[in-house]
């Protein structure tokens, strides 16, 4: 198991970056292929919304401020695609030439850009989104809900600063779930690859601490030695626990569940996720 195509949806704001840079350094240790896509709303379905009652100039109007909003955003995105590209020094290619060294492709589609991801996100084995602009881009958090929740892959969401590794010391926040389960699932290119791991159980989650020996357990078999670490939140929130916890570890990746329902494309958190999801400094890797 590998990562060998890994999708960055390229948002168009100022705020992101990191996201495509994390994305090839993951790339180059897996010899993986990023996939870059940014996607353009179909002006028929911008027609469609605007419904019966303007006049042939106003919708006019309306659609070229979109098409212009547009562009702005593509020339962005395409400003931070080759700026990453040129620092990394990935090589550009337009087809599946060779599976030696890493790569990367430009690409846009036509559609509403949540739904433009989730398609491609599942012909991706890793999805790796930007946390700055999520937390500045409405846009955006609706990319990362809709791929976490519809993608069916693991989302890495990258921070603000650039790491410089991702998974050599990894936290798993464990509480024996689904959602947790998928994540370990999905993180394990990372975590055979990890010189240290971590299985994180926060004493609130009320877990048989069995279960945390069980997983250790399992990543034995597949040549993973991991180290269970019971953690007691205190007065803290679970979320600032565990990240304190990975802080004072060292670890430069944390793994955990996306908890979370959709009610109307509006994406309700957990409060150990929204926490690590806002304020972490080192990349997440979710699952749900």
């Amino acid at each position: 198991m590998s990562y060998r195509t890994i999708l960055v949806p390229m948002i168009g704001v100022e705020a992101e970056g990191a996201a495509l840079a994390t994305a090839l350094g993951v790339a180059k240790r897996f010899n993986g292929h990023v996939e870059a896509v940014f996607a353009q709303p179909d002006p028929r379905e911008s027609m469609l919304m605007l419904g019966d009652g303007l006049s042939a100039s106003v919708i006019e109007q309306i659609l070229r401020a979109a098409e212009t909003a547009t562009a702005a955003r593509r020339k962005i995105a395409r400003r931070q695609f080759d700026t990453a590209v040129a620092v990394a020094g990935t090589a550009i290619v337009e087809a599946a030439v060779s599976l030696d060294h890493p790569s990367v492709r430009w690409r846009e589609v036509v559609g509403n850009p949540p739904d433009a991801m989730i398609r491609e996100s599942r012909v991706s084995d890793l999805a790796v989104i930007d946390q700055a602009a999520v937390a500045l881009d409405p846009g955006a958090t609706e990319i990362l809900e809709s791929v976490l929740l519809y993608g069916g892959r693991p989302v890495l969401l990258a921070p603000a600063e650039v790491p410089a590794a991702v998974g050599t010391s990894i936290a798993i926040a464990w509480d024996g779930g689904a959602e947790a389960a998928r994540a370990v699932a999905g993180a394990l290119p990372l975590l055979r690859r990890a010189e240290t791991v971590h299985v994180m159980t926060a004493e609130a989650y009320e877990l048989d601490l069995h279960a945390s020996d069980r997983l250790a357990d399992y990543l034995a078999w597949s040549g993973i030695k991991a180290t269970v670490v019971p953690i007691d939140a205190g007065h803290e929130s679970i979320g600032a626990a565990l990240l304190h916890a990975a802080g004072r570890q060292g670890d430069d990746l944390v793994v955990m569940g996306g908890y979370g329902h959709s009610r109307m494309r509006e994406m309700i958190l957990g409060g150990a996720t929204r926490h690590v999801l806002r304020h972490a400094k080192v990349p997440v890797l979710l699952a749900h």
